[in-house]
């Protein structure tokens, strides 16, 4: 028996069902908007490629209306299937995913005035007019082309509960057909708010929030599964409608993409730490169309995405983390150079524009690394710490990416790092040494947790690049370079030759570094070193050695300026200057030592010896006569 009285006299509604087949049938839908699901699930049925929903303020009342462009309904269709409960002509058709025949009483749930339906298919149209206590009117409404059918809602609602229900009605569709089959438009008119109506797409593909995922499409079943670690490194669209997928677990179920039950606090077994979707036919939602059928069909569907976390999920995810940590050391490369182009190559507003397009590129390549590198190192889908490649700040012998780290830096070697390439890790590079591209904040972090037992340093702090100044620059302070050469060996304390240079990364604070003297040099010096290898050759001055003064130094830019007028004190002072850096003070002998030194400086050779120096020369007192007694304070 139908749950519907036809009449056709008009008369108030309640606000609600009277009791009865429909306000019980109304009473089992958990989520009163929920009738948007079954509307849209109802177009799909009928075979509906587009489907349209439009919540709009007349006068004086509210309309919601789903239009789709099906197969549209006959007039048996309305007075048999659509009118009575627990009948439907679904029943037995797997294309089809209703099933009770319960399905459009749901629209009764936000308690309407009124309910129209409009039908047309093989030229003939029909309109149905449903009211709240359960009346209908079914008349003729003519001649029509085509197939479809549009339900409207009316209610009478204030601009605050329009408002309200419209952002109801937006989160319900984003929340049970964001992944229909169909196209589906939401469309929001507030024609009394004086706003611009809003157009939106619901649908979108089947993916889960994870840094790498897996699709498998086996008989009519879809499944995407991925790793929920590392996926909050990634900036993925979250809203309060998807909040669960963004979980440290997360479980979907759905049937043509229409939401059958999704959670991410129900654990299943084997599936801790794992995102993933399942579509398939075969999945069927419960009467109250809140939960999926626990049935043999659900039971498998689990089985599969376990095999698919264990076998396909994990080869992927070890396939392409060599191509985002050679993607993610583009960026750092990139990341090194200058983000404003030339002067007059491009305009100055569009250069700005493509850098921080770059460095959008650069971070998101970055940030997909880390994700990768996060999920590598988390069960399930953990992979051995030897086959996880790493950045380099600069490529190694061709390589952008390096595996086996550990092998790289044996015993107590420290893993080095660096946030970006520079002219430093390209001389590594170089010389064989890799260095870790350490370009998104959590990467560091992750490098130690792959080796918890490694010890790991900046690249600037172990390692120095000291470049040797050009000949012609050095030509201005010959004089200097002179008088501190002289002054070391007369004070026992000989080197191969002394320079200037320029030192980056670290010890930049020094006054001079000693370095193995090059055998035959064909052009300025440029070498990197350990830090330490330094430290520790700082107070061998011996003539296998050579002398680089650092430029940036305040003790030798002082020595510079005070060269140009009298560079024998200048060198004299900056040699005890870097003897006192080099091995702490100096011991009576060394002292004395450059004490005579200063009371009879050796003479300047060439154009180097100007008439000051001359001056300065004829002016010495001899050796021990006006020089300062032995043992004066030091």
């Amino acid at each position: 028996m139908a749950p519907y009285r036809s009449f056709r006299e008009d008369r108030a509604a309640p606000p609600a069902p009277p009791p009865g087949p429909v306000a019980d049938m109304v009473q089992q839908f958990a989520d009163p908007y929920a009738f948007l699901r079954e509307l849209v699930q109802n177009g799909m049925d009928a075979g509906a490629r587009k489907i349209a929903v439009r919540v709009e303020t007349l006068p004086g009342a509210c309309a919601t209306s789903v239009t789709d462009d099906g197969c549209g309904m006959s007039r048996d269709d309305i007075e048999g299937p659509l009118l009575t409960l627990f009948i439907s002509s679904k029943e037995g058709d797997t294309s089809k995913i209703g099933k009770y025949g319960v399905g459009f009483v749901s629209v009764f749930a936000i308690q309407p005035q009124q309910v129209d339906v409009e039908t047309w298919r093989d030229g003939q149209a029909w309109r149905l007019r449903l009211r709240s206590d359960t009346s209908y009117e079914l008349e003729d409404a003519g001649p029509r082309a085509g197939s479809g059918t549009r339900v409207t809602l009316l209610q009478r609602l204030s601009r605050e509960a329009f408002v309200e229900h419209a952002r109801r009605a937006q989160a319900a569709l984003r929340r049970w057909c964001r992944h229909a089959e169909c196209e589906i438009a939401l469309s929001i008119a507030d024609h009394e708010g004086n706003s611009r109506a809003s157009l939106e797409r619901i649908d979108t593909p089947l993916a889960v929030a994870a840094a790498v995922s897996v699709t498998a499409v086996e008989d009519e079943t879809t499944f995407v599964v991925g790793p929920s670690a590392g996926a909050h490194h990634l900036d993925l669209p979250a809203s309060a409608e998807n909040a669960a997928e963004h979980g440290q677990s997360f479980a979907g179920f759905y049937n043509r993409g229409l939401t059958l039950f999704e959670t991410a606090d129900e654990l299943f077994n084997g599936l801790s730490g794992v995102r993933f979707k399942v579509m398939s036919p075969r999945l069927q939602h419960t009467l109250s169309r809140d939960n999926v059928r626990r049935d043999d069909a659900f039971w498998e569907a689990l089985a599969r995405v376990r095999e698919l976390v264990k076998g396909p999920l994990r080869r992927e995810l070890a396939a392409r983390l060599p191509q985002a940590a050679a993607a993610a050391a583009t960026a750092g490369e990139r990341a090194g150079e200058r983000a404003m182009t030339t002067a007059g190559e491009r305009a100055g507003e569009r250069a700005m524009t493509t850098a921080g397009e770059r460095a959008a590129t650069a971070g998101e390549r970055a940030a997909a690394y880390a994700a990768m590198l996060e999920a590598a190192l988390s069960p399930p889908t953990a992979l051995d710490p030897d086959e996880i490649p790493f950045p380099l700040a600069s490529a190694v012998e061709g390589d952008r990416a390096r595996a086996g780290l550990r092998a790289l830096a044996p015993g107590r070697e420290p893993l080095l790092v660096a946030e970006r390439a520079d002219a430093l890790t390209e001389a590594m590079a170089r010389a064989g040494l890799p260095v870790v591209l350490c370009n998104h904040p959590a990467t560091v972090a992750l490098l130690q947790r792959c080796f918890p037992e490694a010890r790991i340093e900046e690249a600037r702090a172990a390692y120095l690049l000291v470049r040797e100044e050009p000949e012609s620059a050095r030509e201005a302070d010959a004089a200097l370079l002179q008088v501190v050469e002289r002054a070391l060996a007369r004070a026992r304390h000989g080197v191969a030759r002394v320079s200037l240079c320029q030192i980056e990364g670290a010890l930049r604070q020094r006054g001079a570094i000693l370095l193995p003297a090059d055998g035959e040099r064909g052009g300025p010096h440029q070498s990197c070193h350990a830090a330490r290898e330094v430290v520790r050759r700082a107070a061998r001055f011996r003539p296998g050695h050579a002398l680089y003064l650092n430029v940036a130094s305040d003790t030798v830019a002082l020595a510079r300026r005070r060269a140009a007028v009298d560079p024998v004190t200048a060198g004299n002072l900056l040699a005890r200057a870097l003897l006192v850096e080099a091995k702490g003070p100096l011991d009576p002998d060394d002292s004395d030592r450059l004490l005579d030194l200063s009371a009879s400086p050796p003479p300047l050779a060439g154009a180097a010896r100007g008439a000051r120096a001359a001056a300065s020369d004829a002016k010495a007192p001899a050796r021990g006569e006006g020089g300062p007694p032995r043992g004066l304070p030091r």
